[in-house]
């Protein structure tokens, strides 16, 4: 290696080692002050691989389970102050996992996505004629959740634009991030608040997809985390074999 060669080496590792000192400092700061939001999503971290665990026998796990490793990734983004970064994983988890899901009532169409002929259409997902909260879906995978399908929609589409402004330079999202590795104290609650709200929605989503289908031990190994987050829905009630008395309709 020549001398100049060394020298332009010695200064990357150095402004490397610089960013990652940077990223540590954000770690502490983002840790410490968001306690309970952090806890709140490793809960419902915690709450997915459950989920997948009883969906472990299905075609589409390893679409799961790969989805699953780019919420890491995006939560360790968010932490470590690479915001952009850490929505962009996020939507990614998001539309993946809800796509496999979705997909998954569509097998010709699942292996063409596996194989690549095939792209995830987010307006298809969400088509109300004949995406994954459509009449007619619910109508064979889970009639329960029908009067609920309007705001189960309305936040899984919610969540996916409030990602996508910060992937694609919204004016107001991208005058918030910072030009370097710095603290954001309401950015960094704003991932954690949308982080919760897309594991919901990925929940909400394979139980309505997968839940009436599954094996009793596998029902069981669910069956909390639902009870945990969507036992003010009279569907899970009904689901769940819960008493229905007292909750909104």
């Amino acid at each position: 290696m020549s001398q100049r060669s060394a020298e332009n080496a010695s200064s990357v590792e150095k402004m490397m080692l610089k960013l990652h000192k940077s990223c540590m400092d954000h770690i502490e700061q983002a840790t410490g002050s968001n306690e309970l939001e952090v806890n709140r999503v490793l809960h419902l971290e915690a709450d997915l691989a459950a989920w997948l665990e009883a969906l472990e026998s299905k075609p589409e796990t390893q679409q799961f389970q790969s989805a699953h490793r780019d919420f890491g990734l995006a939560f360790y983004a968010a932490m470590s102050g690479l915001y952009r970064q850490a929505f962009s994983t996020l939507r990614s988890f998001l539309e993946v996992t809800v796509g496999a899901t979705y997909l998954s009532s569509h097998e010709f169409k699942r292996r063409q996505w596996v194989s690549g002929k095939l792209d995830i259409s987010w307006k298809a997902i969400t088509s109300t004629d004949s995406g994954l909260y459509s009449s007619p879906f619910l109508e064979e995978f889970c009639p329960e959740a029908m009067e609920e399908q309007d705001e189960m929609l309305a936040n899984l589409k919610q969540t996916y634009r409030r990602c996508s402004e910060y992937i694609h330079g919204n004016v107001s999202t991208s005058q918030m991030l910072p030009t370097e590795i710095s603290y954001r104290e309401d950015i960094t609650r704003e991932w954690l608040s949308v982080a919760a709200s897309a594991l919901s929605a990925t929940m909400h989503c394979l139980m309505v997809r997968y839940y009436k289908d599954l094996s009793q031990p596998s029902k069981g190994i669910v069956e909390g985390s639902l009870e945990d987050h969507f036992s003010h829905l009279v569907s899970v009630r009904q689901l769940l074999g819960l008493p229905v008395e007292g909750t909104r309709s």
